[in-house]
């Protein structure tokens, strides 16, 4: 199975468990939000240019109102655990993998970790390797709002590092951490995200300040 399809049940999972008015590390979003995000993303292409460019925002939020209306918490992860219609295009299973499966590991853990008493999964080799080649192909991306360079070294289960670069420069941090905990920091999670930054005390200043926010 894809990274994609066991974190969509493995997240289905997790907003039962914990139900609608949880809360989650994106700002403003309880799990309901967050649910209704992910619905819109792959099920309504009229909501999904407000995801991207402020100008639609609203269209976006009618969209939102619109679904919840219409369907209960309980429903809306059903839908969510079958997966998207039929039309979507995130239903060819290449596009699944490549968009979905950063995308929900990362709200997942955004559910999990605004939990106070939340700790790191277990999510074994396989998946932490799966994640370094997500982090070698969406690093840049992630990190372009950095004003120095970033390397990362990743560290798997025995200790043993693996360098990456992200983002050349000339002033460089180096991000320190599993594959899984560099991508959330990469992607904006910093203090949910168990990392180490090493650099020049400037450039981890700058760093730190950066909106890495995808």
């Amino acid at each position: 199975m894809s990274l994609a399809s066991t974190e969509r049940a493995a997240l289905a999972d997790d907003l039962d468990r914990f139900g609608p008015a949880a809360p989650t590390l994106c700002q403003g979003w309880l799990a309901s939000d967050l649910l209704t995000h992910l619905l819109l993303r792959e099920n309504d292409p009229l909501a999904a240019p407000g995801m991207a460019v402020s100008t639609f925002d609203e269209i976006t939020a009618r969209r939102a109102e619109r679904l919840e209306s219409r369907h209960s918490f309980a429903e809306r992860v059903e839908r969510f655990r079958k997966g998207p219609a039929a039309w979507s295009v995130f239903r060819v299973p290449a596009l699944d993998r490549a968009a979905n499966g950063m995308e929900f590991f990362i709200h997942h853990e955004d559910l999990l970790r605004a939990e106070p008493d939340w700790k790191p999964r277990d999510l074994g080799h396989q998946t932490q390797t799966h994640l370094a080649k997500v982090l070698s192909r969406s690093g840049r991306l992630l990190t372009r709002r950095s004003p120095v360079g970033v390397r990362a070294e990743l560290t798997d289960q025995s200790g043993d590092l693996h360098d990456m670069w992200l983002r050349p420069g000339d002033r460089i941090v180096t991000l320190v951490g599993r594959p899984a905990e560099v991508l959330l920091y990469c992607a904006g999670r910093k203090e949910a995200a168990r990392v180490e930054v090493l650099g020049e005390p400037e450039a981890v200043d700058v760093f730190s300040r950066a909106d890495l926010e995808i």
